[in-house]
């Protein structure tokens, strides 16, 4: 019989927590944004949470918090194709003769959550793909001028406020952000962040739900 995968056990792994943290001081001298614990739990509380409020089994929720937390550590090896190295990388440290099936579930959804030209492939990867790309918050930006950088770190640094709600009834995924406009415009938004925001809705599409946007209280989708 199969031993259960539990989050708990994930987040207590020592070899995990050294992979996230290399790859957050990787990340750092790089300059770029915060890809560590902070980026991690944050994208799967996100996740769990739309299943959740979808009304999806506890078991796809802890599997979607469970991919979400592990999608970035192949940042580690390189930013190229992370999405595969981080799959490869769980499959290594995860023995699925121990716990079955479920491991090629959620190393599925972890190896595929860049890939923005095909849906994700189950509720656990619509789940993760929603929880990475919409944790655009300006707290992930490490020092104040850090968003000097380049225009990928402004507008992140003009994110302050973002949440996302569900509303089962409607079969809608909303997400809701506060820019600053003295930092970027709305249009600088969509120039960086056009592809996810596609993305995003191709996952919420296959949690059978609608996609809406909303920048500054404005209605963009």
């Amino acid at each position: 019989m199969s031993k259960i995968l539990t989050f708990e056990e994930i987040r207590n792994n020592p070899e995990i927590q050294t992979y996230l943290e290399f790859t957050d001081k990787a990340f750092a001298i790089m300059g770029y944004k915060e890809h560590g614990q902070g980026h991690a739990l944050r994208s799967a509380t996100t996740a769990e949470n739309v299943l959740k409020s979808l009304g999806y089994s506890a078991r796809e929720q802890e599997l979607a918090r469970i991919a979400t937390y592990m999608h970035d550590i192949g940042n580690m090896v390189s930013i190229h194709s992370h999405d595969q190295s981080s799959a490869v990388i769980f499959l290594n440290v995860i023995d699925e003769t121990l716990y079955g099936d479920e491991v090629f579930a959620v190393a599925t959804a972890i190896g595929g959550h860049e890939d923005k030209n095909m849906d994700p492939v189950s509720s656990i990867a619509a789940a993760l793909v929603l929880g990475d790309k919409t944790d655009v918050r300006r707290e992930r930006i490490r020092t104040q001028d850090m968003f000097l950088i380049d225009k990928h770190s402004l507008v992140i640094a003009a994110c302050r406020k973002v949440e996302v709600a569900v509303n089962k009834e409607k079969s809608i995924i909303k997400l809701k952000i506060d820019i600053d406009t003295s930092i970027c415009s709305v249009m600088d938004y969509f120039e960086i962040f056009m592809s996810r925001t596609i993305h995003c809705k191709r996952a919420a599409n296959v949690l059978k739900c609608d996609l809406e946007l909303y920048i500054n209280e404005d209605k963009f989708l």
